[in-house]
């Protein structure tokens, strides 16, 4: 790690998955042996009639069962994880497959937040392709990874947004599917809206959507199914400020 030091330049933050993994563990061990050490208790208990003391005994193990069940279906516990060390010139990955990599040399990011249910957290997830074809994935089994994944994705679009700006201003159209970028306007799937028809363009409740003004239709798509959002957002910025100027 000595080398990815030297050429990823100083550590910053570590994001240390197996904190959370012996956690895990752990609470799936006391409340495994706690089901178990009522059992015997609750048989007894029940055998000779004293349902005051074996109802609760059993009540208890069966519940701390059932906790071990919801832990291991919610973290899935795991023998070895990752950690990820986020450096002031990339991010390198320790664990099964170790591995780094410079700002330059990653070349999108797919970000993508799940809730199962309104009162749930969400479950971040995001997914980084390097310029070898090599495919990171990083989810909550990182703590605070939301934090970790936005930071890679603020350094991989101020690499992107420039060159893509440098494509349009020479009159080039830039594709970042399912979008198609130029001058003129914004298109998707044959829909095309000028930039003058553009309200704004924004990320939300998982999607990416064009707001379109003058009684246009909106342009959108599922944000986890496209990579370089954030870099669509910015560029798309970007761009409508410069076609003001033709």
């Amino acid at each position: 790690m000595a080398d990815s030091q030297g050429r990823l330049g100083e550590p910053v933050r570590t994001f240390d998955g197996r904190a959370g993994d012996r956690r895990t563990w752990a609470w799936s061990l006391l409340l495994s042996l706690t089901s178990l050490a009522l059992i015997p208790a609750a048989v007894v208990y029940l055998r000779d009639g004293v349902w005051w003391a074996g109802a609760p005994a059993l009540l208890l193990s069966m519940g701390s069962a059932a906790g071990v069940g919801w832990i291991a279906g919610r973290d899935r516990p795991r023998a070895r994880d990752r950690v990820v060390r986020l450096h002031t010139g990339g991010i390198s990955v320790t664990g099964p497959g170790d591995a780094g990599y410079a700002w330059d040399e990653l070349v999108s990011v797919t970000v993508s937040g799940v809730r199962s249910a309104p009162d749930e957290r969400t479950r971040w997830r995001f997914t980084i392709v390097a310029d070898d074809g090599t495919v990171l994935r990083l989810t909550d089994d990182l703590p605070d990874v939301r934090a970790l994944g936005l930071a890679v994705a603020k350094e991989v679009t101020a690499r992107i947004v420039p060159r893509h700006l440098a494509a349009v201003k020479a009159g080039e159209a830039v594709r970042l599917a399912p979008f198609t970028v130029d001058l003129g306007g914004v298109e998707k799937d044959g829909e095309r809206l000028p930039w003058a028809a553009v309200g704004d363009v924004a990320i939300g409740n998982g999607m990416v959507v064009v707001h379109a003004c003058g009684g246009r239709g909106d342009l959108m798509t599922v944000a986890s199914q496209m990579p370089d959002a954030l870099a669509f957002m910015a560029l798309c910025q970007q761009v409508r400020e410069l076609a003001r100027d033709f």
